[in-house]
């Protein structure tokens, strides 16, 4: 049995012997996004639904409030 593997095997290492790194050593340009200084550490509150409905029984406001948070980050342009 360990023969056999062996002999499955001698394929791909021979495939793999013959790859050069061209892929990792080209060279690539990372797009960075200008945010607006309000931006500055703002981020997005998620809220699962399971705690959204827990928010509605308990406390309808602090829901209101988040709502509110993530919808001015969006009209500010931090998020989508």
């Amino acid at each position: 049995m360990c023969k056999f593997v062996g002999v499955l095997s001698l394929p791909l290492l021979i495939g793999l012997s013959g790859c050069t790194a061209t892929a990792w050593s080209e060279k690539f340009s990372v797009e960075t996004v200008e945010l607006p200084k309000e931006c500055a550490g703002w981020q997005k509150i998620d809220v699962k639904q399971r705690t959204t409905l827990a928010l509605m029984r308990l406390d309808p406001r602090l829901l209101v409030d988040i709502d509110a948070h993530n919808l001015r980050g969006r009209n500010l342009g931090c998020w989508e």
